[in-house]
């Protein structure tokens, strides 16, 4: 095949910038003389490729947000449709963001670019109809969850399961002894994390059931530090009504605030699986408005929320989700876990050790890369 292959890689948010640019870098090494243009962030640019449009452009939050942005979100499919249509590139690799990512997959099918998707929709846990989407748009899927290959093939899709990218990113950035000099902690002290989520809807509703929790441990326990990350962009003003001695706040560093708790209780999403993949015991939570639970209990067909006991198929890992995520019952839980340690760390890496076997080796960025290699090469043999 030539060695001088033009791509094209659309990624709309932090996770799949992230992502992509390791599958970009992994690429290269393969095919060095690859060019690269598309949407993304810092680290697809790091990557080599040529952005078009960057990523702050398509990653808008809430339907709010994206009715007022909508005329720039459609000005922005316009340039890469343009692009896709003057370069025409040996093929598109799109990342996650199904919104916007599915109308580019429409797109070029119908330019007869080849189509490859890295990290599709959670199609198995709801919206199944889109896998009718995907199997006649999507010429190569590349998942990152074992049970989404079968599922999708079942239903027409082909799909490659190249593993989960977390599994090489899960883990401590530092020492405990730096985590704890740079934080002003203490070596005695248990120390606890609570994720109430990084959105400022979620953290919302998050957030005070935890610091009721926070409040009663706190109280019952001399030695307990509680650790909460606190992402860019969270307003300060939400967690000052919180504020206490021992209860620290911390930016920029959640791996680290996990990797170095005795336990966390986490909301549900990607931190869940970081924890499980680090071998941290851990409790997980949520709660969302009641209209949207109603109907997302009617249109999710999973019995589990975390992605840990998805991944698993079990209940490996307590939730506490909507009415049953209150104070008491989330301090109840974590004082468990502190008081019997040993055993919730034994339990938590047992988990850990299912979780990677399920996940694969690591290197998934790497696998990717070879996939999107043999899909290419497929594709000049057929024609």
């Amino acid at each position: 095949m030539p060695s001088d292959l033009t791509l094209a890689i659309v990624a709309g948010e932090h996770s799949g910038d992230a992502h992509g640019g390791n599958l970009v870098k992994a690429f290269d090494k393969l095919q060095p003389a690859a060019r690269w243009f598309g949407a993304g962030g810092a680290t697809l640019a790091s990557a080599g490729v040529e952005l078009l449009v960057p990523m702050n452009k398509l990653a808008v939050v809430g339907i709010g947000e994206v009715i007022s942005h909508l005329p720039d979100l459609w000005r922005e499919m316009a340039k890469l449709k343009r692009a896709l249509a003057d370069r025409r590139p040996d093929a598109i690799v799109l990342v996650d963001f199904p919104d916007f990512n599915f109308r580019l997959a429409r797109t070029a099918h119908g330019m007869g670019i080849p189509v490859v998707y890295y990290i599709t929709p959670q199609v198995w846990a709801w919206r199944q109809k889109r896998t009718e989407f995907l199997k006649r748009y999507v010429d190569r899927a590349l998942v990152i969850f074992p049970f989404e290959k079968t599922f999708l093939e079942e239903r027409g899709v082909e799909a490659r399961f190249v593993g989960h990218p977390l599994v090489d990113t899960a883990r401590i950035d530092s020492t405990l002894a730096a985590f704890l000099e740079r934080n002003g902690l203490s070596s005695r002290n248990r120390r606890l994390a609570l994720l109430p989520g990084s959105r400022t809807s979620e953290v919302k509703r998050n957030l005070p059931p935890l610091m009721d929790a926070a409040g009663r441990l706190t109280a019952a326990h001399d030695d307990i530090d509680v650790l909460i990350p606190w992402a860019d962009g969270l307003p300060e003003d939400m967690r000052r009504a919180f504020d206490a001695p021992r209860i620290h706040w911390i930016k920029g560093e959640y791996l680290d605030v996990l990797g170095h708790a005795h336990a966390a209780a986490t909301a549900s999403g990607t931190a869940t699986l970081e924890a499980a993949i680090m071998g941290i015991p851990q409790i997980i939570v949520y709660r969302v408005k009641a209209v949207t639970y109603a109907i997302g209990r009617r249109l999710v067909k999973l019995p589990w929320v975390g992605l840990p006991n998805v991944v698993l198929g079990r209940m490996a890992i307590q939730e506490f989700i909507q009415g049953d995520f209150t104070g008491a019952r989330v301090a109840a839980a974590l004082d468990a876990m502190l008081t019997d340690s040993d055993g919730s760390r034994r339990r938590a890496q047992a988990i850990a050790g299912e979780i990677r076997n399920k996940l694969g080796e690591g290197n998934a960025s790497a696998r990717a890369a070879q996939e999107l290699l043999i899909f290419l090469k497929e594709r000049q043999t057929a024609f």
